[in-house]
């Protein structure tokens, strides 16, 4: 009777371990399927989360502008120190103590002088925070490159987005420029060169620094002064590239940034 007994506790007992055995693993099994959805759950969110950044990234991408800048006259002025006048020379000793102004040998056996428009580093610094930049000369390739080194050295404003005379001998044309062209503004001093991009054109008052052959005026070398820094016509193309992008950025349907510029353009002469 005892043996019986003994073994019936024994049996109760091999029995509740078992149950115990098998709670424990269907409470680790809970635990493991519980785990499983919420990492499941936080992939999905992580997912989500990377779609809709690299959607945002894509819109701004679209949403990008661009800025074509030209040149002679528009942000420089060069001239061959063969041209300069009488009343200018003066301006050959002080070119190496002067930051906006420079000699140098362009490709060629003759000497010239760059002269730098009023407030153009503050220009490019400002318009590189709004625009990806890029340069449309008539002017040839080496010149442009000689022009870029004293401008932007480290081609942090233009980098290699630079168009010239060999690409564009005739007329220029956004065609030849990898972006949408109703996101794009254009500064140039010319109408002219440019027969079927108006809408995009600003047109700059011509920068002329130097004597030109047959005035009768004093240049701005002559006279010993210059374009104002805070007023003149850089100055007045930024505050209005400033508010054309802000209006741009406000108007989330807006596609065609040529709708926010006067036209025609010789109405917006700065």
């Amino acid at each position: 009777m005892f043996i019986v007994r003994k073994h019936s506790l024994q049996l109760k007992s091999k029995r509740r371990k078992r149950s115990s055995l098998s709670c424990f693993d269907d409470f680790v099994k809970r635990l493991q399927n519980h785990a499983a959805r919420f990492e499941k759950h936080l992939t999905t969110l992580r997912d989500k989360t990377r779609n809709k950044l690299v959607c945002l990234n894509d819109e701004k991408k679209k949403k990008k502008l661009h800025l074509v800048l030209d040149l002679d006259h528009t942000l420089i002025y060069t001239v061959l120190v063969s041209d300069l006048s009488e009343r200018e020379k003066y301006l050959l000793e002080e070119a190496d103590s002067r930051q906006d102004l420079w000699r140098c040998n362009i490709g060629t056996p003759y000497e010239f002088i760059i002269k730098l428009r009023p407030f153009l580093h503050e220009f490019l610094l400002e318009a590189n925070k709004l625009f990806t930049m890029h340069v449309y000369t008539m002017g040839n390739y080496c010149y442009a490159q000689d022009v870029l080194k004293l401008i932007d050295p480290d081609k942090v404003y233009f980098g290699n987005r630079v168009i010239t005379r060999e690409a564009s001998p005739c007329n220029k044309t956004l065609d030849l420029l990898v972006a949408d062209t109703r996101r794009v503004v254009i500064v140039d001093d010319t109408i002219s060169v440019w027969p079927h991009h108006k809408r995009n054109l600003l047109q700059i008052t011509k920068y002329i620094y130097f004597k030109v052959d047959g005035t009768k005026w004093n240049s701005y070398a002559e006279a010993k002064k210059d374009e104002s820094r805070s007023k003149g016509s850089l100055a007045n193309v930024l505050k209005f590239l400033e508010d054309v992008h802000k209006r741009f950025e406000e108007k989330l349907d807006s596609k065609d940034l040529r709708l926010l510029i006067p036209y025609p353009c010789r109405q917006c002469c700065f």
